[in-house]
């Protein structure tokens, strides 16, 4: 249908100018003295036009032809940049697949033409690497043109923490700009140079920034940060000071965290702040989802100095906890702090009834209890049952949870 409109067209076309020079009588004299040539306005018209259109033909046939050099070096260009992007793609395939000795070479033909420059020297030092071969990987990693630089530091922090030489990785990281220090990569890095230094306050700092923009998975991140902090503590000692101010720097989650709770607690106890580190764990047992079975047997240990206002928050445990037989035996151990042994001896019964099969040492341990509180009372006869029973189920002791007595 479309060759046919234009038929029509060009009959219509070919109508109207006919129509338009039919009305056009007029002559054209072109005097050549001694000659006279005689011609119709549209002939001349015509002819005019047919040597305008040779003129047009000639001026574009002569200007492609002193085009021709320039265009053949556009072709050749054209070429090599086709060849390159097939030799980088060549070089990246082997690469992936292992074959480095060919991705390598592929990768320098690929880094003669200067825009894929940059990728192949990369992709070159990588299938160097791979070979072991480190003098031409570093001759590629130095012909580097200026703006892949840090790309090639980056590559090298790798290498180096491959290498297990993770000083060497961070003196690389630290020379990049800041831009590039805030990339993923740079600071999956840079955690992994952390870690092997055992940094703990870097490894910290790194996992949680990486945990907020998504860069480690949630629950890889939270047992780093974990595994940091409890190492920072263990760090700080029987320092107080550093204690109290390591232990303000961390964020909710971890000081409500029962073993990093715990290690503080110690830590300041063994300092002698006795009061300081039961405030540690009361701040962890306040939690919504606190565990009484982990934080409680280190309270127990540190109810030197208590008040009447502690025992009313361990009974108040009791009744958030109502089968939890470390709430009980902390009440009790409270009560026989403040000597209120017939409290203490009430809460020590409960504690049995609530052990389960399964805590034989938690049971040797209250029966201890027991029996030294019966000592005080002066009934012998029960401080010796309670401390045979003690000895019974703590040389059957199956590794169930521990704790002070």
């Amino acid at each position: 249908m479309r060759w046919l409109a234009w038929l029509i067209t060009l009959a219509l076309g070919a109508a109207l100018l006919a129509m338009a020079a039919s009305g056009r009588p007029g002559n054209v004299a072109i005097l050549l003295p001694p000659y006279r040539i005689d011609l119709s306005l549209n002939l001349a018209v015509l002819l005019l036009l047919l040597a305008f259109l040779l003129l047009y033909v000639a001026v574009r046939a002569l200007s492609l032809l002193l085009g021709l050099p320039r265009a053949a070096a556009q072709f050749r260009s054209r070429r090599r940049v086709q060849v390159a992007g097939a030799a980088l793609h060549e070089a990246l395939l082997h690469h992936l697949g292992g074959r480095f000795r060919r991705a390598e070479r592929a990768a320098a033909r690929a880094a003669e033409v200067e825009p894929f420059r940059p990728g192949a020297l990369l992709t070159a030092a990588q299938a160097a690497q791979a070979m072991q071969a480190y003098e031409r990987r570093d001759a590629y990693l130095e012909a580097l043109p200026p703006a892949a630089r840090e790309t090639g530091s980056l590559l090298q922090a790798q290498w180096q923490i491959q290498a297990r030489d993770p000083q060497a990785a961070q003196r690389s990281l630290r020379g990049l700009s800041g831009g590039m220090q805030r990339r993923t990569q740079t600071l999956r890095l840079a955690l992994s140079a952390a870690r092997a230094l055992h940094d703990h306050a870097e490894v910290l700092r790194l996992a949680g920034a990486l945990r907020k923009h998504h860069g480690l998975h949630p629950a890889a991140a939270q047992a780093m940060i974990h595994a940091a902090a409890l190492g920072l503590i263990r760090q700080a000692g029987a320092d107080a000071e550093a204690l109290r101010a390591l232990w303000k720097s961390f964020e909710p989650a971890l000081r409500h965290d029962p073993q990093l709770a715990v290690a503080a607690a110690r830590g300041l106890a063994q300092a002698g702040e006795m009061e300081q580190a039961r405030a540690v764990l009361l701040e962890a047992l306040r939690a919504p989802d606190a565990e009484p079975a982990a934080l409680m047997p280190a309270l127990r240990g540190m109810l030197a100095g208590i008040d009447a206002g502690f025992v009313a928050q361990a009974e108040s445990w009791m009744d958030r906890w109502p089968q939890e037989s470390q709430a009980s035996f902390l009440a009790a151990r409270a009560c026989a702090e403040l000597e209120l042994w017939g409290k203490s001896q009430q809460y020590l019964q409960r504690a049995l009834e609530q052990c389960q099969p399964d805590e034989r040492r938690l049971r040797g341990q209250v029966h201890a209890a027991l029996a030294r509180l019966q000592e005080r009372i002066e009934r012998e006869d029960q401080a010796m049952r309670h401390w045979r029973l003690a000895a019974v189920d703590l040389a059957n002791d199956d590794g169930g949870p521990a704790g002070g007595a």
